[in-house]
């Protein structure tokens, strides 16, 4: 079960953040015209998937010779320091940055996959591995759930 809390996690993060993306990149201040915010929140969605596309198969070697779990605690707390950072942005270069970091931290999937192909046998792998893309679709319907209640909270709740 912390497995599956764990692999909820990556989800979550990457999709919170949609909700309230177009607006923070608006207050950044850096375009001439708003038909161009839609751009640079492209960036921000792009830069986190293409950074954790680079790092998966690194985290997946480190996960073999560091062990699973360390490689599992790191990706936890860096995606959750990398998200307070991003949280915490005044620019469009600290979010790029931040959120960049954050997706060279989401390498959790495959050290998860293989802690579940070591701790199940014939009888329960299948079952065990089903869960996995259930986790993502379900974080992914969180993440945006969420982010919704955070757009403009001081307006939503005085």
């Amino acid at each position: 079960m912390v497995l599956l809390a764990v692999r909820l996690a990556e989800p979550i993060g990457m999709t919170l953040i949609l909700p309230f993306m177009y607006q923070m990149v608006g207050s950044f201040d850096i375009v001439k015209d708003p038909k161009d915010i839609s751009f640079y929140a492209s960036l921000l969605l792009t830069s986190f998937t293409i950074c954790k596309a680079v790092t998966s198969v690194h985290w997946g070697m480190l996960s073999d010779s560091l062990g699973r779990r360390p490689v599992i605690l790191i990706g936890l707390v860096g995606n959750l320091l990398t998200f307070v950072l991003f949280g915490v942005s005044k620019s469009f270069t600290w979010a790029m940055v931040s959120r960049s970091l954050n997706g060279l931290f989401t390498g959790n999937t495959i050290a998860i996959k293989s802690v579940i192909a070591e701790i199940s046998d014939h009888t329960n792998r299948s079952q065990m591995m089903a869960m996995l893309p259930l986790m993502w679709n379900l974080g992914t319907m969180l993440g945006g759930a969420v982010g919704g209640l955070f757009v403009d909270p001081v307006k939503k709740y005085p």
